[in-house]
């Protein structure tokens, strides 16, 4: 996706609804749009796309406000899948949809295992290969056939044993609705219903902080979070605020009475949200290049900290911060000291950055060298602690960016 793209905040989505054979509306399927006039998805990155229409749907619009109670079905990727700490609240109300570009490997059966666990239903397209059928079919609890495609009795025959429900999509007109009907379908989707409507948001820009974002996912995920930071950086970022007092008078957190405090927001939101927000937010406006930095400044972060650990001396916190501030101008496309002045840092994190010095600098170094395999040979003790943090910290950036420990 160029950057061009990337940088557009014009981006909305469409609605498609989803109806019962009574011609009740009872669901909608969540389209991406990259801008008010498409009338296609036109989807380069699908990690983006999804994060842009889940953001757009749960935190610009709103749930209640978009589709009240009804069904949402949310498009999501492998990506999204391994990803479980993004599906957005409340599960009983969203259908998962797996794409025909998700594979049926072991990996997607145990995401989609999860994704049930944790109450969300799963809707999946008949495709021709069976082996499909067998691995991700058996797992859905809404199937869909597309009508413009050869009929496969025996498929359904075989997913209808499992007490699924079947969904007609591309219903064009009235012949094909009722000869799916006859057949015992009993959800339909399609032009004869409605075309997709386009919906936009409220919000003027979806321009956020970036740098206050960045920040946000250090405090979001130290051991002990400390709420009144977290808000202190919100209050920096407008869309943010917005968007998190947006979602606490959602109906799904909505308390009777409107919430205009933003501590009070972030208590009722809790933790695990707090972080599927923010993460979702910075995913939706951020690039595949961007998130390939993120992923190598979260690796030096950790590896810092691990690095100060045996030095009393040393604040492992504000090795962290060195280390993800390191990459940071990258990811922002800014000079770093332009950066610096923006965010206010500690003295020894500062001297860090703009010239290597002090004992964080000399860690930033390491991790540095590491990361280059510039570190002498000479020392192999040294070697090989240098080698155990970096496995340990891409472990935990890996971990941290799936989120996968951060559940219950």
């Amino acid at each position: 996706m160029s950057d061009s793209v990337v940088d557009d905040d014009q981006y909305c989505i469409a609605l498609q609804p989803v109806c019962d054979a009574l011609f009740q509306h009872i669901g909608d399927e969540l389209l991406y749009r990259a801008s008010p006039q498409a009338k296609n998805a036109e989807i380069d990155d699908p990690l983006l796309a999804t994060a842009r229409a889940c953001s757009a749907a749960i935190y610009d619009i709103g749930l209640e406000k978009l589709v009240g109670n009804r069904w949402l079905f949310l498009n999501v990727s492998s990506e999204w899948l391994a990803r479980p700490e993004l599906l957005p609240m409340p599960a009983e109300q969203i259908i998962i949809e797996i794409t025909d570009t998700v594979p049926a490997d072991s990996d997607t059966v145990r995401a989609i295992q999860l994704i049930k666990a944790r109450g969300y239903r799963v809707s999946w397209t008949l495709q021709g290969d069976h082996n499909r059928a067998r691995t991700l079919g058996v797992l859905a609890d809404i199937v869909k056939v597309d009508t413009t495609q050869p009929y496969d009795e025996k498929a359904v025959e075989a997913l209808a044993s499992g007490k699924r429900t079947f969904l007609a999509e591309k219903v064009d007109d009235l012949a094909v609705f009722e000869r799916y009907k006859a057949l015992g379908f009993t959800l339909f989707q399609g032009y004869f219903f409605a075309q997709p409507k386009t919906h936009t948001s409220s919000l003027n820009t979806r321009r956020g902080n970036q740098s206050i974002q960045l920040k946000l996912i250090t405090e979001l995920y130290r051991d002990t979070v400390n709420l009144d930071d977290i808000a202190k950086l919100i209050a920096q970022d407008p869309y943010l605020y917005v968007t998190v007092l947006k979602r606490a008078n959602s109906g799904y957190f909505g308390q009777g009475k409107q919430i205009t405090q933003l501590k009070r927001s972030l208590q009722l939101l809790g933790l695990i949200e707090l972080r599927t927000l923010v993460a979702t937010v910075m995913l939706s406006q951020n690039g595949p290049v961007c998130r390939l930095t993120m992923k190598l400044a979260l690796t030096r972060a950790l590896m810092c900290r691990l690095l100060a650990d045996p030095f009393p001396g040393i604040d492992r916190e504000s090795a962290f911060t060195a280390g993800l501030f390191s990459l940071m101008d990258v990811m922002l496309d800014l000079p770093m000291e332009t950066l610096l002045r923006e965010v206010p840092l500690p003295g020894d994190v500062l001297a860090a950055l703009r010239s290597r010095s002090g004992s964080l600098g000399a860690l930033l170094i390491l991790a540095e060298d590491y990361e280059k395999m510039a570190v002498d040979d000479s020392d192999a003790t040294e070697r090989a602690e240098l080698r155990r943090c970096y496995l340990q910290a891409n472990e935990e950036a890996d971990a941290l960016l799936r989120s996968l420990k951060t559940a219950d």
